[in-house]
C-alpha cells in the first residue's frame, strides 16, 4: 500500500466549510485518497511542502472535501492551516501516512511518540500529548508523576509525544492536535495502552495564559471529590498561582469533558490538568503533588471495589436484555413477566450505582492515606501494586 500522495493544497469552500475556516490543525481531504494510504477521514495525516520541504506539519483530516469534481488530490485548509505550512497561498503538498517519527531527527524538526507500559495493569496512566516543546515541561511532568507512582510500588503506564520545530516554524505550529481529535491508528504506542481502560489518568497540557484566567484548570471526565484531591494538593504547595476546578462555564479547552477526549478514552477517571507557562515554572513540584494523590492503597483498593461493581453491572443488564428479548419473542407475549424482570434489573442497578457513588466520595479521603511499600506484593494489574525487578 502507498504510504503517500501527491496534492494541492486549495482554499476552503464557504460557506460549506465554515466550520474549519479557523482551525489551524484541520483540513479536509478525498476519502478514497486517504484510504489509498491506509488513512480516513477524522485521523490524522503528515503534510510536506513540495515547494519547501522544510515546511511540514500534522493535520486532522476533519471533512470530506465538499468538491464534485477538480479532482481528488485536493486538501483544503483555512487561512490558519495554510499558514501551518508557511504560506497563505495555495500549496502544492505531499499527504503523508506516517504521523509520527521514529525518534529525534538529525535536522532537530521532529515529533515521536515515547510509552512505558507492561501492556497489563490498569490502575494509572499518565500523558502528555504535548511534549517536547509543543507545552513545555509536560512531558517531563508525565514521566515524573509515573515514577513517582512505581518507585513507591504502585503500577503506572506513560504514554506521550515529544515535538520540536526550529525558526521557520514552531513546534506547536507544527505538530498540536487537540486531544479530542487524536486518532490511535495514527499513533502505534498510543494503540498499544489503549488496549485496556484504566481506572485513573493524568494529561498534562499546557496553555498561554489571559489576564482573567488561572493558572491550573483541573478538567476531565473524573468525579468532582478526585478534582477536589487534586486541587488541595496542589494549593497545599502554597505556590503563587490559582487552581481552579473546570466547570461548563469555563472556556472549552480548559474542560476536558467530552468523551473523545483522549484521557477519557483512556480512562473512566480522567483529570485533565491544564496549566499555564508561570505554573510549569514549578513542573516537578505539581507532577509530585498530582502523583501523591494516586500513591494510596485505599485509592487502589477502591479502584478495584468500583471495578467488580462496573462489571456486576454490566452483567446485570446483559442478564435482563436476555430476559426481555426472550419475554417479547415469545407467543403468547409475556409482558408482564417482562415488567417484573425491568422493575427488578432497575433496582437492583440502582443499588450497584449508589454503591459505585458511595467509593467515589470515599475516594477524597484517599490521599491522607500513607502507602505502605514493604507491604505489596507483586502484581500485574489493578489489586497488587508491583515490585520491580533489579
Amino acid at each position: 500500500m502507498p504510504t503517500e500522495y501527491t496534492a494541492q493544497i486549495l482554499k476552503l469552500r464557504l460557506p460549506e466549510q465554515d466550520a474549519l475556516k479557523n482551525e489551524s490543525e484541520r483540513c479536509s481531504a478525498d476519502p478514497g485518497m486517504l484510504e489509498s494510504i491506509g488513512r480516513s477521514v477524522g485521523q490524522q495525516v503528515r503534510i510536506r511542502r513540495r515547494d519547501e520541504p522544510r515546511f511540514v506539519a500534522l493535520f486532522t483530516a476533519k471533512q470530506a472535501n465538499p468538491d464534485t469534481g477538480g479532482g481528488a488530490n485536493i486538501i483544503r485548509a483555512g487561512l490558519t492551516g495554510r499558514k501551518r505550512l508557511g504560506s497563505a497561498e495555495e500549496i502544492p503538498a505531499i499527504v503523508q501516512a506516517q504521523v509520527v517519527d521514529p525518534g529525534p531527527q538529525p535536522d532537530g524538526v521532529s515529533f515521536f511518540e515515547v510509552a512505558d507500559d507492561d501492556g497489563k495493569q490498569a490502575y494509572f496512566i499518565a500523558i502528555a500529548p504535548h511534549g517536547g516543546e509543543i507545552e513545555t515541561h509536560t512531558d517531563e511532568q508525565a514521566e515524573l508523576a509515573v515514577r513517582e507512582l512505581t518507585t513507591a510500588c504502585f503500577p503506572a503506564s506513560l504514554w506521550l509525544c515529544k515535538g520540536d520545530g526550529d525558526k521557520d516554524n514552531g513546534a506547536s505550529d507544527r505538530w498540536h492536535i487537540t486531544a479530542d481529535d487524536l486518532q490511535p491508528a495514527c499513533f502505534p504506542l498510543l494503540a498499544q495502552v489503549m488496549s485496556r481502560t484504566f481506572c485513573y489518568g493524568v494529561a498534562f497540557h499546557g496553555f498561554q495564559r489571559k489576564a482573567d484566567e488561572a493558572d491550573v484548570y483541573v478538567g476531565g471526565a473524573a468525579s468532582r471529590p478526585l478534582k477536589v484531591a487534586i486541587e488541595r494538593v496542589l494549593n497545599d504547595l502554597d505556590l503563587p498561582i490559582k487552581v481552579k476546578i473546570s466547570t461548563r462555564y469555563d472556556n472549552p479547552k480548559f474542560q476536558g469533558f467530552s468523551p473523545e477526549n483522549i484521557i477519557n478514552r483512556l480512562t473512566t477517571r480522567g483529570i485533565q490538568l491544564e496549566q499555564s507557562l508561570e505554573a510549569r515554572k514549578f513542573h516537578r513540584e505539581i507532577a509530585r503533588a498530582v502523583a501523591s494523590v494516586f500513591v494510596s492503597h485505599l485509592r487502589f483498593l477502591v479502584c478495584i471495589f468500583i471495578e467488580d461493581l462496573e462489571a456486576e453491572r454490566i452483567k446485570r443488564r446483559a442478564e435482563f436484555l436476555q430476559a426481555l428479548t426472550k419475554d417479547l419473542t415469545q407467543a403468547p407475549l409475556n409482558a408482564e413477566h417482562a415488567i417484573k424482570g425491568y422493575s427488578v434489573w432497575k433496582a437492583t442497578d440502582g443499588v450497584l450505582s449508589a454503591r459505585i457513588n458511595t467509593a467515589e466520595e470515599l475516594q477524597s479521603f484517599s490521599q491522607r492515606a500513607k502507602p505502605a511499600p514493604a507491604a505489596a506484593t507483586k502484581g500485574t494489574g489493578p489489586g497488587t501494586p508491583r515490585h520491580d525487578q533489579e
